[in-house]
């Protein structure tokens, strides 16, 4: 399909592009619009064509695959969705980058921006909030637990709020309000995929959520986030966003997506908070009743005769995890007890999978209460239907909460899994029965069956980027993490950076390692002040808490004087407060964790030395990484090499990438772990960084 046409197309785009903005042509980004277009072009003959690249910082990669993916998707009939990680990424897109490429480059496209429904103003919700806290006794019962929060200060927001959409000043966009809404008063106006009754609400024609939906429908290129994109495969595809068989997906940031959808194929149930809400969720039912005739009496009795079943197996199950906690390790606010490789034991399983159909049932009785609201739904008068939309929203939420304890039972049912999920109770000593409540969790440790079952199977084409994603040019560790068969195209991209002009790694001499975590943090005080003495602006990396504030304390105060750490304001704060004061002429330094070390833009001036502290190992504690690790060794593998090591080198490189941010950066990178010489793998490390010019004692 890649005709000539086509190829002229994009390169007329490019050409046009790149003498508005005066830029040069670089190799790289030119590699990377090819491939993407070979790619993508050959979905007419086969649908679920995918192309993951790896493109360092000054390929230019947001004008690399909207050049070369837009015009393909107008052709194919398909929509074009480019899903980030971070806010920060997406506005720019969607507020910077897509409008300069469309004006420079010649290419008629439309693109909005799509979020989910909790970023917009619910009217329905917003009037219930008007009329004050506690608007039904009930609400709380059924998911809504922000209908009970009370404050004398939040009348006069919802009052403002109806001012501003009357005057058309507001499109009820959480992200459009002049000032931060609290989290709190945000909740009481805004909803979720379960509580919406869509269609049904008397507020839908004036729905901000749909209109929203409607314009992104309209458009062919649509900004997100991974998260949405991953809720609404979650919900089957197209609830949201376009069906993914007319979709072209675009992750930018990919190197997230494995963990991000780890996160949504996970599952977590409170066991003494859900039977506390089962066993008052009958009388509240027999509420609903008298306000909502149409419920079935024979329901209502089956769902309280099985509630009485569950949480009786809920007591019972409680009475077999507690003996866990003598072999439990001791975390933040109490106890977690991990299984081993997550294999549940059998009485453990056998109780989950009576408590997994008893769930199951009352999911089933919710659903059937559920369809009787909606049919009365279709012949009511005004008055009668607000009273059938509460109920609606209730009975939704609460057949969504009872599917999702339904999943976690279901899983704990299974006692071993292939690949296994990680599964762990905490005992905390924050509770509801003397004191104590057990909170169970089940977590994928690989996530490529249900990434290839909801995505990869059904999209018509993909293109993943990030600036890391392989280890030193080996995609294998990603591959296996999201499933991408290797028949697809990878490519590591050269990076139009002078490196070894630009830039020197510096690995000194010390005496004491990580293997001495008291005499490194020692050193460490004491070198940081020497190294970074004349530099304007630097940032340090840590990997512990525990170490960045030790560090923090023992410094020379002359020095600790310039040093904004993490913890201390926002990550956004900081930087402006460091870049306020290098603007001033004044040094300055962060202290920061990993967070630090990706998604930090700081060029120039503002960042001309990254120290690395120590090298970024997993804490081998960690419930997903200790399963996962378990399960290599099981199948004959080395949880070091094969799960520890590549992890470690990518977040290296990506500390390492917060020192070049533009062409002309310049600086040093400092890592002060002397493994990295000392041990055998310090040189897989070393081969993986960029090419920087190098002093090593």
């Amino acid at each position: 399909m890649l005709d000539d046409t086509l190829k002229a197309e994009i390169q007329t785009a490019y050409t046009a592009l790149l003498a508005g903005k005066g830029y040069t042509p670089r190799r790289c980004q030119k590699t990377m619009i090819a491939d993407i277009a070979r790619s993508l072009s050959a979905i007419e003959e086969d649908a679920g064509q995918i192309c993951v690249l790896e493109a360092g910082t000054g390929t230019g990669k947001t004008i690399a695959y909207t050049l070369a993916a837009i015009p393909i998707a107008q052709r194919l009939k398909k929509k074009v969705v480019i899903a980030t990680a971070t806010v920060a990424l997406q506005e720019q897109i969607m507020f910077r980058d897509l409008p300069d490429i469309r004006t420079h480059s010649g290419l008629d496209f439309s693109f909005a921006l799509a979020k989910g429904r909790r970023r917009y103003l619910c009217l329905a919700r917003l009037d219930g909030a008007l009329q004050g806290p506690s608007a039904h006794p009930v609400d709380d019962l059924f998911g809504d637990s922000s209908a009970a929060v009370t404050g004398a200060d939040q009348g006069p927001v919802f009052e403002q709020m109806i001012t501003k959409l009357g005057h058309g000043e507001w499109d009820g966009d959480r992200d459009a309000w002049p000032t931060e809404i609290d989290d709190i008063v945000w909740s009481r106006v805004s909803t979720d995929h379960a509580q919406c009754t869509g269609r049904r609400c008397t507020h839908f024609e004036n729905c901000y959520f749909y209109r929203a939906r409607e314009s992104i429908h309209r458009v062919e290129c649509i900004v997100t986030n991974q998260d949405l994109v991953l809720s609404d495969l979650m919900m089957g595809g197209g609830a949201v966003l376009p069906d993914p068989e007319e979709t072209i997906y675009i992750f930018d940031e990919a190197h997230h997506l494995p963990d991000k959808a780890g996160n949504h194929f996970s599952g977590f149930l409170s066991l003494y908070a859900t039977r506390s809400w089962l066993l008052q969720l009958p009388a509240s039912l027999r509420i609903a009743q008298g306000e909502v005739p149409m419920l079935s009496p024979q329901v209502i009795a089956a769902f309280e005769e099985t509630v009485t079943i569950v949480t009786e197996r809920m007591e019972e199950i409680a009475r077999s995890l507690m003996p866990l906690q003598e072999h439990a390790d001791v975390v933040d606010e109490g106890w977690r007890y991990r299984f081993p490789m997550g294999v549940v034991d059998d009485p453990i399983a056998a109780l989950s999978a009576s408590l997994a159909s008893g769930f199951q049932k009352l999911v089933g009785y919710a659903e059937t209460m559920v369809d009787l609201v909606e049919q009365a739904m279709e012949d009511t008068t005004a008055g009668e239907r607000e009273v059938l939309e509460h109920w609606l929203s209730n009975l939704s939420s609460a057949a969504a909460r009872l599917g999702a304890a339904w999943k976690l039972w279901d899983n704990y049912a299974r006692p071993m899994l292939e690949p296994p999920f990680a599964r762990w109770v905490k005992f905390s000593s924050q509770g509801q029965v003397e004191g104590m409540e057990l909170q169970m969790s089940c977590h994928p440790i690989s996530v490529a069956d249900q990434l290839q079952e909801t995505l990869w199977s059904r999209c018509a084409g993909a293109v993943l980027t990030s600036a890391t994603i392989s280890v030193g040019g080996d995609f294998s560790t990603f591959q296996q993490r999201t499933g991408i068969g290797s028949d697809q195209l990878f490519n590591s991209l050269p990076s139009p950076f002078r490196f070894r002009e630009q830039a020197t790694l510096r690995v000194p001499a010390m005496d004491s390692d990580p293997s001495d975590p008291d005499g490194h943090t020692e050193e460490l005080a004491t070198r940081l002040p020497e190294i970074l003495r004349d530099e304007p602006g630097s940032l340090v990396l840590f990997t512990s808490w525990r170490q960045m504030l030790r560090v923090h304390d023992e410094i020379e105060p002359q020095f600790r004087e310039r040093v904004l750490m993490q913890g201390d304001l926002s990550k956004m704060e900081m930087l402006a407060t460091h870049k306020k004061r290098i603007d001033a002429g004044q040094s300055s330094c962060i202290f920061g964790l990993a967070s630090f070390a990706e998604g930090v833009d700081l060029p120039g001036g503002y960042c001309t030395h990254v120290v690395i502290a120590k090298l970024p190992f997993s804490v081998p504690d960690d419930p997903v990484d200790a399963t996962l690790s378990e399960w290599i060794v099981e199948r004959g593998g080395n949880a070091f090499y094969d799960l520890m090591l590549p992890n470690a080198i990518l977040r290296v490189v990506q500390g390492a990438g917060r020192l070049m941010r533009t062409e002309s950066d310049v600086g040093t990178v400092t890592i002060l772990d002397r493994r990295l010489v000392s041990k055998a793998y310090g040189r897989r490390i070393l081969d993986a960084l960029p090419p920087f010019s190098r002093e090593i004692s």
